[in-house]
């Protein structure tokens, strides 16, 4: 008999300071190594920083992002003060057409291509929680 894979649509949101050591070097290697990881898992999302603040939406697979989330993101000394916003299962991803790939968010630009992305896909809930989350993130 052959086994079906059912993938659960589910959703992290949080934000979280930056480590007073954080350097633009670490940095970096968390961007380069979040999209990397990201994408070989199937997961969507975004990844801010600003202001010494990470903000970062997963979709995915619940098996896969509860324990990304509960034991290397919740783990890592990177970052304090993580604050959960979003952790359920999700009807609908926000993000799985955007570029199709995990997106790292730099620029006030790319902000603002997020923001309108979301404007034009407002399928749920969720997409209104992260849009007025992003509002005052970079600017």
């Amino acid at each position: 008999m052959e086994q079906l894979t059912i993938l659960m649509d589910y959703t992290i949101c949080y934000s979280s300071k930056a480590a007073p050591e954080m350097t633009d070097e670490v940095l970096e290697q968390i961007f380069q190594t979040t999209q990397k990881n990201n994408r070989k898992k199937g997961i969507h999302g975004i990844l801010l920083y600003g202001m010494d603040n990470f903000f970062q939406v997963l979709e995915g697979d619940k098996n896969v992002l509860l324990p990304l989330y509960e034991d290397v993101i919740s783990n890592d000394p990177r970052h304090i003060e993580l604050f959960e916003i979003i952790n359920k299962p999700s009807s609908m991803s926000v993000f799985s057409s955007y570029d199709s790939k995990f997106n790292i968010v730099k620029t006030v630009e790319e902000l603002e291509n997020i923001k309108s992305y979301l404007r034009q896909h407002q399928v749920n809930s969720t997409a209104g929680k992260i849009h007025r989350l992003l509002n005052p993130f970079l600017l």
